[in-house]
């Protein structure tokens, strides 16, 4: 469904009215070398970090990408690929390679690397933070741009129109040894069998929209009209509240139904 136009925002929830959610105590430190779901759940939302936990997510949401684009401590550039299933969400993929011989049960996904500022490029900077949906105008299969290896966009659109260039994606190889520490200049990379991975759970074998079994309606989180082309969008929140229209109605789109949570906890 489609409605134009907004009158408030309300929190992300399970169902539940959470929107004190928003105001939950600032992150905390992780104590473990290896922070798993519950660790995810401790978190909080601070004033220009936003985060919201799995069980606080929108019911329409299978699937869900969350990296900790921090730049040190126990969590720190690591991703989280979470799968909700009947008795809620798990951890749906890990690399089984990294964690040989460090856990027998895999506590987060594997490592990345997201980005940071390089001098001279007026397009680099630190992976922005917030509750994105993927950018279904944009999927790039394979080497689809320099560097980058199935690529997975946000959604979002910045203030003057320009359509956000950051993606998840798989790195060249010549890269994976970067990865766990911040070294991109603004997507999330990870080694290319974790990016099938993702990959896969929306795009099996190769189905796209409608044929997704990820495929649905989703909360949108922009105000403006939906288009199906490279159109700019405006209104963006980014700390995964829910926008209503004037009469009372869920601003939705049909989407896939992962949601891609970049936060940090570092100070």
């Amino acid at each position: 469904m489609e409605a134009s136009g907004f009158t408030r925002r309300q929190a992300v929830s399970g169902g539940l009215a959470l929107g004190a959610a928003l105001f939950a105590p600032p992150l905390a430190r992780a104590s473990v070398a290896a922070p798993g779901l519950e660790y995810l759940e401790t978190l909080g939302p601070v004033e220009g970090r936003p985060f919201v936990a799995p069980s606080l997510l929108h019911p329409s949401y299978r699937a869900a990408v969350y990296v900790n684009c921090a730049l040190s401590g126990p969590g720190a550039q690591k991703m989280w690929v979470l799968e909700r299933g009947a008795q809620g969400w798990a951890l749906a993929h890990h690399d089984e390679d990294y964690w040989q011989g460090r856990d027998d049960s895999p506590a987060y996904s594997w490592p990345v690397s997201t980005g940071r500022k390089y001098p001279g490029d007026s397009r680099s900077g630190p992976t922005p933070v917030g509750v994105f949906n993927i950018d279904d105008r944009r999927h790039r299969p394979g080497w689809g741009s320099p560097g980058m290896y199935n690529s997975l966009y946000i959604d979002l659109h910045y203030s003057g129109g320009r359509a956000s260039g950051v993606a998840i994606h798989g790195t060249t190889r010549n890269q994976y040894g970067k990865l766990g520490r911040v070294d991109s200049h603004g997507c999330v990379r990870m080694r290319q069998a974790n990016a099938d991975k993702v990959w896969a759970m929306i795009h099996p074998g190769g189905a796209r929209a409608g044929d997704s079994p990820l495929w649905g309606e989703i909360p949108r989180y922009f105000t403006s009209r939906v288009t199906k082309d490279m159109s700019p969008r405006s209104g963006y929140v980014r700390d995964g509240s829910l926008l209503y229209a004037e009469d009372g109605g869920l601003l939705t789109r049909e989407g896939y139904r992962m949601v891609f949570v970049f936060f940090r906890d570092d100070p």
